[in-house]
């Protein structure tokens, strides 16, 4: 028994396409395209402020605020969390940590996962292996924890719903084989999807559609949800064979656990990552795989969220995939699996206590990725720095040394972009 493709693209909403505007286009087309000369910032420094506890045991996941682009929270192994206001003055290459969580307000273990409201910039949420999943403000400066909901297993990873009008509904995943979906005006969970047989190890929200949510399993499937009718499961996704019924036997999505999974910007695929090494991209009109081939060079093999963002053109056209493999910033072409970028962590880091990526997210309209790092060996960074760096576009630089050559197709967007903001845009 198979689902429908007419019935899948209905449920997902996709026989009506999503509406953007003409300026909103030129603008993140004119961003994308800075990510094409990204490189490490080798002279960024992150330091906690005085006064301010840094990471003790190196730093698991970072967040991102989303509509101004001005704060980032980072989560450490010991359960700290540091807030840094990249608008800072005088901190272009020394960044500090703005303030941080109280001891009395955070986690007692390691931090998994930290997200952002997507409507409003001064609230944000995290998830902890103790098994909570905490609310708080920036209002005022320092953070203030609004709310605590302790749930009943290790939680890996959470995802803010970015379509939905009223409230930010939040779906926690972890050990138990059981969605949890959180309304935050409420003190307690509000709904629970049963459907998997094992631990769920990622979750997203669809940019598009508020009841639509994607989970990926420790058993390797990766299942589609429709919170409009209670716990209705549309199905799961199989790798040579059509979606298969929320009835029947999962799909065979990936071989290991899948830790990631992204929606592009339109709600048209989604993108997982599995712990047997492989990336694969899903059509949602009809819940196939699209048959993306990604070269052999991704290492996926702890439990914790697989990092990797989506920047580019939501038409598809210039969309790349980064993730981080070990201590490497792969770039891949989504609609073909082309490699695009390698770029290391420089072996002067990585001998100063530079680790493995454990975070990665993306500072929109900036041309900057951000990535949080495990310590090597253990040993802590030199210098009493923090696991965190910052991956920039060599186009924004100033002071960069290497000669940008501007190609005819730097010229032609130049005319576009200019046209259409009427301000003048200069690549050095």
């Amino acid at each position: 028994m198979i689902i429908s493709p007419l019935l899948l693209q209905r449920s997902l909403g996709l026989d009506v396409p999503p509406t953007k505007s003409p300026a909103e286009d030129i603008s993140r087309i004119f961003t994308s395209s800075l990510y094409h000369d990204l490189d490490y910032g080798i002279g960024t420094n992150f330091n906690a402020a005085h006064g301010v506890t840094g990471h003790a045991k190196g730093v698991n996941c970072l967040g991102a605020d989303e509509i101004e682009g001005r704060w980032i929270v980072s989560g450490g192994a010991d359960g700290s969390l540091l807030v840094w206001d990249l608008e800072r003055e005088n901190q272009i290459y020394k960044i500090r940590a703005s303030t941080m969580v109280s001891q009395k307000d955070r986690s007692t273990h390691g931090v998994s996962s930290i997200k952002f409201n997507p409507h409003n910039s001064s609230l944000f949420s995290t998830t902890s292996y103790s098994a909570t999943l905490s609310l708080y403000t920036l209002t005022p400066a320092n953070p203030t924890l609004l709310q605590t909901y302790p749930l009943d297993s290790h939680l890996y990873t959470h995802s803010t719903s970015q379509a939905s009008t009223s409230t930010a509904t939040i779906a926690v995943a972890g050990s138990s084989p059981h969605i949890r979906l959180i309304d935050p005006r409420t003190t307690s969970a509000s709904q629970t999807l049963f459907g998997h047989i094992s631990s769920v190890l990622s979750v997203a929200w669809s940019p598009s559609y508020s009841s639509i949510l994607a989970s990926g399993g420790a058993d390797g499937s990766v299942r589609l949800w429709d919170i409009r009718f209670g716990a209705t499961c549309l199905g799961t996704l199989d790798l040579n064979r059509p979606p298969q019924a929320a009835n029947r036997a999962a799909g065979n999505a990936h071989v290991g656990g899948v830790n990631g999974l992204l929606w592009t910007s339109d709600g048209r695929r989604v993108v997982s990552a599995g712990m047997d090494g492989k990336i694969r991209v899903w059509g949602m009109e009809d819940g196939r795989n699209a048959g993306v081939v990604f070269p052999p060079v991704v290492r996926n093999k702890y439990q914790a969220a697989f990092p990797m963002v989506i920047t580019g053109d939501q038409c598809g056209d210039d969309q790349m995939l980064w993730i981080g493999s070990e201590e490497q910033l792969v770039a891949f072409d989504i609609e073909d699996g082309r490699m695009l970028k390698r770029v290391g962590i420089p072996k002067i880091e990585v001998k100063d206590g530079i680790g493995r990526i454990t975070g990665l997210i993306d500072r929109k309209g900036h041309g900057e990725l951000y990535t949080c790092h495990a310590w090597k060996d253990n040993k802590g960074i030199e210098g009493g720095r923090e696991g965190l760096a910052r991956w920039k576009s060599k186009w924004l630089r100033k002071d960069e040394k290497v000669v940008v050559e501007k190609t005819e197709g730097q010229k032609l967007l130049q005319d576009i972009f200019e046209k259409a903001t009427k301000q003048q845009v200069r690549f050095t």
